[in-house]
């Protein structure tokens, strides 16, 4: 659990696995970024056929889980939305972007930290 995001990051329910399963079912239909559907998109899906309402980082927990599980394989997502790669050679395009972007968030996260400490130290030069 994050602290300050415990409603989106505690474990799911039964009821919510039976949402993500709707979600993931959809997504399974989605092959191609041709296809793809937006956060947005499928949460009003969502609310017009089942009368289910999701908050959009409650989706972003649930397409946590649908990866974790790989309840829909070679689920791929850009700024046009969720779709599932045509192809291994798509998939690990997208794996490997990905990748890129979460040593680019290392990055920054180590920098933040290096800094944060550095701005204590002087800020606080008594306390060493």
């Amino acid at each position: 659990m994050i602290p300050g995001f415990e409603d989106f990051t505690e474990d799911v329910t039964k009821e919510e696995i039976e949402v993500i399963n709707m979600i993931a079912k959809g997504l399974n239909a989605r092959e191609g970024s041709k296809n793809a559907i937006t956060n947005a998109q499928a949460r009003e899906a969502l609310y017009r056929n089942k009368g289910i309402n999701v908050a959009d980082a409650k989706f972003r927990k649930y397409i946590q889980y649908i990866r974790a599980y790989n309840l829909v394989p070679m689920l791929c997502a850009s700024s046009k939305g969720y779709w599932v790669a045509k192809d291994e050679e798509e998939f690990q395009r997208y794996v490997d972007g990905y990748a890129s972007r979460t040593r680019s968030m290392q990055f920054t996260l180590a920098c933040m930290t290096h800094y944060g400490a550095v701005n204590s130290v002087i800020n606080n030069p008594n306390n060493n």
